[in-house]
């Protein structure tokens, strides 16, 4: 069987084009390369190079073995890093939150930074609600969350602000809300809100119930198409409801009063424990790309 050393050799010389090349790039001599390819050739039971010219040559043997012989050398070089890594004491993953009502869709631009920097750790993304989030973190199930902001978080979480999503309350254009303007809260108590929630997930702050009549989803996906339907009124990040509305399929809701405050901040949570030089590297990440 082939060794280490002399798959790294014949690929060598695959790719600078002769032995003296390979040598020069390897720091050996000339007849040390030679040997090994000849070693090898006689473990292969095969001729891999053709040397009947000026330079050596692939034969059909050597042809079928380069792709192999690239193959186990990337996969020696990725078990080097990933010895390294686990030398430095560096997570072989690192998992991230993101409330789908935070804008994100930028994420991706800037992942490169993670990538490069630790090419071999694993990474999950997960889209959850806010106080999910809060809970995993704190569980250490997730390491980093990006949510909307709560007033009190557990003793073991950091946080940040990353900046602000602004919410429409908006209905379909054919609910009685969207007829008449709206003067105070009471008249929106009268209809049915569309909210965040679910039994399993105890409800944001943000998400303030302002009427009894509720329907609850974990999504503001799902949310979005309950509106779009009539089924009441419901508070949306700005961001997800502009189609929509640019399409007449939902309508701002008439207020002539103060909007209570809907604005929500926006927040970067970790448990205390993370790693923080990868910590660190999702700071800038998540910084860039959450508008």
């Amino acid at each position: 069987m082939p060794t280490l050393e002399q798959l790294q050799l014949f690929l060598a010389t695959v790719e600078t084009g002769s032995f003296s090349a390979a040598a020069r790039r390897l720091n050996k001599v000339q007849s040390a390369v030679s040997q090994q390819i000849i070693n090898m050739e006689i473990d292969c039971d095969k001729q891999l190079f053709d040397r009947s010219g000026r330079y050596p040559v692939l034969t059909p043997a050597g042809q079928t073995l380069l792709p192999q012989v690239k193959a186990v050398i990337a996969q020696h070089l990725r078990l080097q890093s990933l010895i390294s890594s686990l030398d430095a004491g560096l997570p072989q993953q690192f998992r991230l939150a993101i409330d789908e009502g935070v804008p994100f869709s930028e994420l991706s631009q800037h992942l490169n930074l993670f990538a490069d920097k630790y090419p071999l750790m694993q990474l999950e993304l997960r889209m959850l609600p806010s106080k999910e989030i809060i809970e995993q973190v704190r569980q250490q199930n997730v390491d980093m969350g990006v949510i909307f902001s709560e007033e009190i978080y557990p003793q073991q979480i950091d946080f940040e602000s990353l900046g602000s999503v602004k919410f429409e309350p908006v209905v379909s254009p054919n609910h009685p809300l969207a007829k008449a303007e709206t003067n105070n809260l009471d008249q929106l108590k009268l209809h049915r809100q569309l909210t965040i929630g679910s039994k399993q997930t105890q409800q944001s702050s943000f998400q303030a119930e302002h009427s009894p009549q509720l329907w609850l989803a974990d999504s503001y996906y799902a949310l979005l198409d309950l509106a779009k339907s009539g089924f009441g009124w419901t508070l949306l990040p700005e961001h997800l409801v502009q189609d929509a509305l640019a399409q007449g399929q939902l309508c701002p809701i008439p207020l002539n009063m103060e909007q209570m405050g809907w604005i929500a901040n926006v927040d970067l949570i970790q448990h205390s424990s993370v790693n923080q030089e990868v910590s660190q590297v999702f700071r800038q990440i998540l910084s860039a790309a959450i508008a």
